[in-house]
Parts: structure tokens; sequence; C-alpha cells
């Protein structure tokens, strides 16, 4: 589900999200406002991810981005910029990044719950993974309670000047996931009413469970006239977990990518 800042365009949405069904994974972005092409930036790293996912430390991190900063660079056209254009261009592209790969049950004699499987999720900044199980809330990642949300989160560059200095924010955590489990992932608007939902002792993820796209339109527009939500681009992927024998509901040969309008 997404929704634009009120009173923009939905053309100036600059949040990115895909998923892949045929190597179960996800991804959703947040590109910051104030950079050159950010949405084209968001949507390129998240593209990425369905190719070819993040590995699990600064080092490959900063090696994977090498292919999304060329696809940013390659979708601008830039003898056609004017030269204030060029010159915000120089200073880059920004962006948040979340991402869920599930992986292959464990070996024989592993202790897990029947039907289980494991993921691994990656992170850099304020876009977030809330993964509840038997109606509890038992992850948080990357950040962990409301007040953590503030203005100048750590972000992904084009420039990889920029990366070098960043990447010591990269974070990564495996969990087991088992049928029944809700996975929601959201950028930080919506994650940081999620987390202040939870800790006033609500569940916010039973609002999603039958979640429409007018539901979704509606809920962001309440939220923001009770100032309850800061007005951004929202971007939210609800993962309902199934059996491993449960069919998935169309063809899992295709990836939903970020300009897809399809619903998630």
């Amino acid at each position: 589900f997404k929704a634009q800042k009120a009173g923009n365009a939905s053309e100036e949405y600059e949040d990115a999200w895909a998923f892949s069904l045929a190597s179960p994974r996800v991804a959703v972005s947040d590109g910051a406002t104030d950079s050159f092409e950010s949405g084209l930036w968001a949507r390129a790293l998240v593209q990425h991810v369905m190719a070819d996912p993040p590995g699990g430390s600064a080092e490959e991190m900063a090696e994977w981005l090498a292919s999304p900063i060329k696809a940013w660079h390659d979708g601008i056209n830039w003898s056609s910029l004017p030269w204030y254009g060029a010159e915000k261009a120089s200073r880059g592209a920004f962006a948040t990044l979340v991402t869920v790969e599930f992986q292959d049950p464990p070996d024989a004699g592993t202790e897990v719950h029947v039907g289980a499987l494991r993921y691994r999720a990656t992170a850099i900044g304020d876009a977030c993974l809330f993964h509840v199980q038997d109606d509890q809330l038992i992850v948080r990642f990357p950040l962990t309670l409301s007040a953590d949300f503030g203005t100048t989160p750590p972000l992904l560059s084009t420039r990889d000047d920029y990366n070098r200095k960043v990447l010591k924010n990269f974070r990564t955590m495996a969990h087991e996931v088992k049928p029944g489990d809700l996975m929601v992932l959201a950028t930080d608007a919506f994650a940081a009413w999620f987390l202040r939902d939870f800790e006033d002792g609500g569940k916010p993820w039973l609002r999603l469970l039958a979640l429409s796209d007018t539901g979704f339109q509606d809920l962001v527009g309440d939220l923001r006239q009770g100032r309850m939500m800061h007005n951004d681009d929202v971007t939210l992927v609800v993962v309902s977990v199934a059996s491993a024998t449960t069919q998935p509901p169309h063809d899992a040969s295709k990836s939903i990518n970020a300009s897809s309008e399809e619903g998630c």
C-alpha cells in the first residue's frame, strides 16, 4: 500500500517497494525528499534486492551498492540538466532501505517449529520491519522505540564517499518465521505510528489484517488529521505467512517491482 504526501501529486511519491515470490524476498525504501531523483534511487535499490539481495556485512553492502548506483546514473538524462540541476545531482541521492529474504528450512535435526522457516533482514535508516507471532510483536527492526525516530536517519547514497562513512549503521538480523505469522514493512511515518500505538498498549497489526487500498488511504488520512502521523510519503507491505504446502495466490515466477501499480 502506498500514499504520497498530502497535497502532492501521485507522481511525486518518492518511496519504493518490491517483492518476489519466486525466491521469496521483499524490500521497502524511502527516498529522501530533499535529494536529487531520490525516487529513482529508491526504486533502483529495491529492484536490485530482487535480483541479488545484499550480503550480511558493511563490506559486502558497499560492493552491492555498485549496481543500483549505476542504474540511478543511467536513469538520468545528464545532458539535459540545467546548471542548478547538475549541481544538486552532484550531491547525490539518498534513501533508507529494509529487506527481508526468506530462506530454506534449517537442516534436519535443528530444533524449530513445525513448518517454520528462517528469514534474514537487513536495514539502514528508519524504514522498519515488524514481526508478529501468536498475536505478539516479537521483532522490531532496526528501530525498537518510537523515540528512536529523528530527522536525520542514516541513508544509503549514490556517492561512495558518503557510503563509506554511513555503512557503520548497516544492520542485519535473522529469526524464525512460522505459518500464521504476520510481517509488516513500513517507511518511517507509518513505522513511528505503529510503535507509538504499540507502546500505548495497542495492537496496531490488527488494523492491517484485512486492509484494503481504500481502508489504507482512510487510515493514513485519519492519522494525519489527528496529528498521529507526520505528513510524508507512506509505504506499507504486509506479509502473511502461509504453510510451506500452500500454493501462492498467483504466478510465483513473477517479481513485482517498484513501478507496478498492483497492490501488495
